[in-house]
């Protein structure tokens, strides 16, 4: 059994070692009591390093980094202020590879968990992605147990638990983003490819939560998701998705961690109708590619005439991530009926006032998505599906469904 102690007796200065790298739960996952102790910690440590996910919280920030190298698979949430500092290390990897790559180099394991009320279990609450295959390769597993964080069906062996602390405290959460006008123009192009009986996977940001929220006339869907939002749980409570077609997990949605609010983590909360699943799971192509008409819907940064898709950063600055946005259409394309869908605005207005396309002849960053592995591109002004089709047929394609002050200019720099 763990050891139990009280939260302001920890001293990870006898804990973590100089070099260690120190993981923890991400989103409304993060152990808070822990992550601010180590943190008010960190000069009595030496330098060590810290790999984070998405951040809700201030706990990482920049001051901190002059004891901590932070890393990070992405520039998402409250990781931009580190980005935008030069503190935060990427690891441009696929998803589906995140956790071989931290179980080689995983030291101490941080874990918001649940306690079922009779005693005695213990669930990894709001997020199971990496966090569930570092438990057997990490040194140490300090787990905070949260009596406000919601009991999911991620269990955790308690023999596997090193060191508990008790806390009592609303985890972080995340309000929906407001989509724009031009969001809901998009999704409402991308919502008419979402067919009945179709499983579903929302990215992160406005416009795969707008899709979502264009969703509510539609029948017998199922979800298998990186992240599970405000938006799919709504879906869920009006029967919209209730997962009856899926040929496995056939009634329940799966999902790697809760991404909302309060109500969300609440609705979570002991309900057998949700599964928490680990990314081996998630993001595997041929588990997902199982399930027919897989349709995967994500954003972008910018798309080039050739189809590649920059989903990452924007003037030089890290925003987004790799993400399982490849792993997902990858899945979409080997599911029967599959339809990998990116969506974003045709244009973005710079802090200057000016208006560029986001349909480009060149990507400024990088190709995140491939060419080969794009699908269907959406913007305010219709829908471009590139499967199956040509270099220039791409390019006619995509410019069609550009700005159309851009649209002269892209066609000329397309040669056609």
């Amino acid at each position: 059994m763990p050891l139990e102690i009280d939260a302001d007796a920890l001293d990870f200065t006898g804990i973590v070692r100089p070099g260690d790298l120190v993981v923890w739960g991400q989103a409304s996952a993060e152990p808070l009591v822990l992550t601010r102790q180590l943190m008010a910690q960190r000069h009595g440590i030496g330098r060590f390093r810290a790999f984070i996910g998405i951040t809700l919280s201030s706990t990482a920030d920049p001051e901190h980094a002059d004891c901590i190298d932070f890393s990070s698979f992405c520039g998402t949430g409250n990781n931009r202020r580190l980005a935008a500092a030069g503190k935060l290390d990427i690891l441009p990897l696929h998803y589906s590879r995140l956790t071989q790559t931290l179980r080689r180099e995983v030291d101490i394991l941080l874990l918001q968990l649940a306690e079922h009320p009779e005693g005695g279990r213990y669930s990894l609450a709001a997020t199971c992605d990496y966090v569930q295959d570092l438990v057997p390769a990490a040194r140490l597993v300090i787990a905070e147990v949260n009596r406000r964080a919601p009991f999911t069906d991620a269990l955790i062996d308690p023999a596997d638990i090193d060191m508990l602390v008790r806390s009592d405290y609303e985890p972080a959460t995340m309000a929906s983003p407001v989509p724009s006008p031009v969001d809901r123009q998009i999704a409402t192009h991308a919502a008419e490819l979402v067919a009945d009986g179709a499983t579903v996977q929302f990215g992160l940001g406005a416009l795969p939560e707008c899709v979502a929220q264009l969703l509510g006339d539609r029948r017998d869907l199922g979800l298998h998701t990186g992240v599970m939002s405000d938006a799919a749980m709504k879906l869920m409570q009006k029967g919209v998705i209730n997962n009856i077609r899926k040929p496995h997990d056939t009634g329940v949605s799966i999902t790697g961690g809760l991404l909302g609010s309060g109500a969300l983590l609440a609705f979570a909360d002991h309900n057998p109708a949700i599964s928490l699943r680990p990314i081996s799971f998630t993001h595997d192509i041929a588990t997902i590619a199982a399930l027919p008409r897989f349709t995967a819907v994500n954003s972008a940064i910018e798309v080039d005439l050739s189809g590649q898709a920059n989903t990452e950063t924007a003037n030089g600055r890290y925003l987004g991530g790799i993400g399982g946005a490849v792993d997902f259409c990858r899945a979409a394309h080997a599911s029967e009926g599959g339809i990998p869908i990116v969506a974003l605005p045709s244009v973005a207005t710079m802090k200057d006032g000016t208006v560029v396309s986001r349909i480009v002849a060149s990507l400024a960053g990088p190709a995140t998505i491939g060419r080969a592995d794009i699908g269907v591109v959406v913007t305010e002004h219709g829908i471009a599906d590139l499967r199956g089709q040509s270099l220039s047929q791409r390019a006619r394609l995509l410019v069609a469904i550009a700005d159309p002050r851009f649209r002269d200019e892209l066609m000329s720099a397309s040669r056609m």
